[in-house]
């Protein structure tokens, strides 16, 4: 009578004898290419952050068009957590070259020395200390292999994590690309009921498949023969099969307990460091990041008694975008003031709201609509911004649109004359209407005006 054959997990065949040979002849080699990786890495996440801020603010500056947490907050926390992978990231690349880089000392010291360390010989240790370093070092060979698969472990933990982070990055982007989607597409008056009703569909559809996974993930369902099929599914279905190849390793070869307590250390530390970030980054947005220092006669969130540098243009960062205003200069030497007004996208709602464009007659060539469109823009604007020279209106202060020379952004220029300034502190201030169309301060920029003799 035969026995049953054990059942064996299907594997494909293998097309050559010499196969686990390669496998092991690649994995040797492997470590050249590793140190070529972590230096690349170490150069490309020390300049990702700085790209980041960039972004972040040309999307503040273009494309924000409302100041809700999902406009606001929820792209700072998306670059928060791109932020924090590039920096996690570093860290992992910068400790897995030292390692390897050491590694690779070893190897060849061993190559010149090839018995590794010989306890007998140690002349300047006692023969109870020999013992002891033989017993709780070990040998050269062996601690080259611990150290090796160190290596491995921190590279493939690193891209894991950081695939990981990314894919929650990629789901807040897609998130908030949904709602400029409605919100360019929908009407005013349907777009508030339309996203909250969008927002409870994907809050009740995230809800189900977090509680179904739980549930099917229990012995109970996940042993179960008639529930096991729905289980592989269902979770081949929501996993990345990368993670899987590297989470699958980790989970099959160290103990559970010991990979609780090692996955909540590492998240706990990154997710810490996420959130200053975040707050760093909202804080910064705020105009708020004098509230982190200590000096107690100071503070920089008094515009009238501030002389902010980005709004001077000899004194702002080479391509960082203007806040709301800017000067040629904190000291004006000449007989006149050059204004650069942004015109953030945030704007384009503020004025939708109290300025209707007029109808156009069918009669007009498409240049003379075009320069009729232009004028009415510009009395908008002149009509929306007061511009006041100490206590001083310009009620006609003749805006042109531009486009700024340093940082590409569009906004309103104009040259104000300064024949009637004093020599001295003078103050540039810009109202906006509120609710109720009374002037309220919209940027103020104290400045010297020092004329040429």
């Amino acid at each position: 009578m035969d026995l049953p054959e054990p059942f064996l997990p299907e594997t494909p065949p293998t097309e050559t004898a010499n196969e686990p040979h390669q496998l092991s002849d690649l994995t040797s080699q492997s470590w050249n290419l590793e140190l070529l990786i972590s230096g690349a890495a170490l150069f490309a996440t020390l300049s990702l952050p700085d790209f980041l801020d960039s972004l972040l603010a040309y999307y503040r500056y273009n494309l924000m068009t409302d100041t809700d947490f999902i406009h606001e907050a929820l792209p700072t926390q998306t670059m928060a957590l791109i932020k924090g992978g590039s920096y996690f990231l570093f860290g992992a690349f910068l400790a897995h070259f030292i390692m390897r880089a050491f590694w690779a000392g070893l190897v060849g010291l061993l190559a010149v020395y090839p018995d590794g360390i010989r306890y007998d010989q140690i002349y300047n240790l006692s023969q109870y200390a020999r013992k002891r370093f033989a017993q709780e070092m070990g040998s050269l060979q062996d601690y080259i292999i611990r150290l090796d698969r160190r290596c491995n472990i921190i590279f493939a933990l690193a891209f894991s994590l950081v695939l990981f982070l990314l894919v929650i990055a990629t789901s807040y982007i897609l998130f908030i690309l949904l709602e400029t989607i409605l919100q360019v597409l929908l009407p005013p008056s349907l777009y508030n009921t339309v996203r909250e009703l969008v927002a409870w569909i994907l809050g009740i559809v995230l809800t189900v498949i977090s509680l179904t996974a739980t549930i099917l993930n229990l012995p109970k369902f996940r042993d179960n023969p008639r529930f096991a099929p729905i289980t592989f599914q269902y979770t081949k279905a929501f996993s990345l099969k990368p993670i899987q190849y590297i989470a699958y390793t980790f989970f099959s070869q160290i103990p559970k307990q010991v990979i609780k307590r090692r996955l909540i250390g590492i998240l706990t530390i990154f997710f810490l460091a996420e959130f200053s970030f975040m707050v760093i980054d909202l804080v910064q947005g705020l105009g708020a990041s004098d509230v982190l220092d200590s000096r107690s006669f100071m503070i920089l969130r008094a515009p009238t008694k501030t002389a902010n540098a980005n709004s001077f243009d000899n004194l702002r960062n080479p391509g960082e975008l203007v806040d709301k205003v800017s000067i040629q200069a904190d000291v004006i030497r000449e007989p006149y003031l050059r204004l650069f007004v942004s015109y953030p996208k945030l704007l384009d709602a503020e004025l939708s709201k109290r300025f209707q464009e007029p109808n156009w007659p069918v009669s007009l060539s498409r240049q003379e609509r075009r320069e009729k469109r232009a004028s009415w823009y510009l009395s908008v604007f002149e009509t929306y911004f007061g511009v006041y020279l100490n206590d001083s209106l310009y009620k006609a202060p003749g805006f042109l649109f531009t486009q700024h020379v340093d940082t590409g952004q569009r906004g309103l220029t104009t040259v104000l004359i300064t024949a009637n300034l004093k020599t001295g502190r003078n103050m540039l201030k810009l109202t906006v209407p509120d609710s109720t169309n009374k002037p309220t301060p919209y940027c103020q920029i104290p400045f010297w005006y020092v004329p040429e003799n």
